[in-house]
């Protein structure tokens, strides 16, 4: 019985001793967080059990722009570590997307991190909107199963409700310089979706008055 209860004491000592250390460890982290030059404190958290996404997250690499190559490949490297820990963030596969693009990776690498997106945030109304942005910025380039994605991520985000002014200049500007066909599958093909034609119109879809409007 003496044994057991020995046992058992270095038992709750131990885990008490781990609560500490990452209580401690979470005070650290809360105070690394405050002042200037955060983010080279933050990044030696990295390693630290239930605060390594947060620190990751945290001391992200700023990326100033396409011009910024080494800023970029950084980038990618904290996002592979962050997606190893939270593979089912939607938000950091699509940044992984955009970050490949920036630094000139094969386009099938582009895409198997955007494939990623939609299989982890399919129906995540403010994710749908960033990506059908993206997506609409490669139209070109997107096969068309990428094509069909594109598609559900935008009529998913018009139709939710959510749904302004600003992100009808977002989807203006990642057309412009669109082809005048390329614009008039896109708008049959959200037609199709459901979308309005007073909401394509808005956005400088719809098809001129008198037209067939049957989708593609």
């Amino acid at each position: 019985m003496r044994s057991f209860r020995t046992s058992t004491a270095l038992v709750v000592i131990g885990l008490c001793a781990l609560a500490m250390s990452r209580g401690w460890s979470m005070v650290q982290f809360s105070q690394a967080r405050a002042g200037e030059h955060a983010a080279d404190r933050l990044a030696a958290f990295a390693g630290t059990p239930g605060l390594a996404v947060a620190a990751l997250e945290a001391s992200e690499t700023p990326v100033a722009g396409p011009a910024d190559q080494a800023g970029a490949r950084k980038r990618i490297d904290e996002l592979t570590a962050v997606l190893s820990l939270r593979p089912m963030s939607s938000t950091n596969w699509l940044s992984l997307a955009g970050m490949r693009l920036v630094t000139g990776q094969p386009p099938d690498k582009v895409l198997a991190a955007l494939a990623m997106s939609s299989l982890t945030g399919p129906n995540e109304h403010a994710m749908m909107y960033q990506r059908g942005v993206f997506e609409l910025l490669q139209w070109e380039t997107l096969p068309n199963d990428f094509r069909k994605r594109a598609i559900r991520d935008l009529s998913g985000a018009m139709l939710s409700g959510n749904w302004g002014d600003s992100h009808r200049r977002a989807v203006v500007e990642a057309l412009n310089g669109q082809s005048d066909e390329t614009r008039r599958d896109i708008g049959d093909s959200l037609r199709g979706a459901g979308v309005a034609d007073s909401e394509l119109a808005l956005m400088q879809l719809a098809r001129p008055a008198g037209t067939d409007g049957a989708a593609h």
